[in-house]
């Protein structure tokens, strides 16, 4: 299971603690070990901390790709509306 809340705290985290280049370096080469893989549960969360720590919203076509893994995701109260 993915919470959405995990990637926000994770993505908060990575701006605390490094550099702009080093968090998305790492953000990066963990997606693509998840990837290589076969760990789509992985990419999807990983893909997740890289939006929220660009800045949190995605836009409706991603939102409508992720209802595909909509059963694995459990939302943060937050973003229901």
């Amino acid at each position: 299971m993915i919470r959405t809340a995990d990637t926000k705290i994770i993505a908060h985290e990575l701006h605390a603690r490094y550099e702009h280049s080093r968090a998305v370096t790492l953000i990066g080469r963990t997606l693509q070990k998840a990837l290589f893989a076969g760990r789509s549960d992985e990419v999807v969360f990983w893909a997740l901390v890289h939006a929220h720590y660009r800045g949190g919203d995605l836009c409706s076509s991603t939102e409508e790709e992720l209802n595909y893994f909509a059963p694995w995701i459990i939302r943060d109260p937050s973003e229901k509306n």
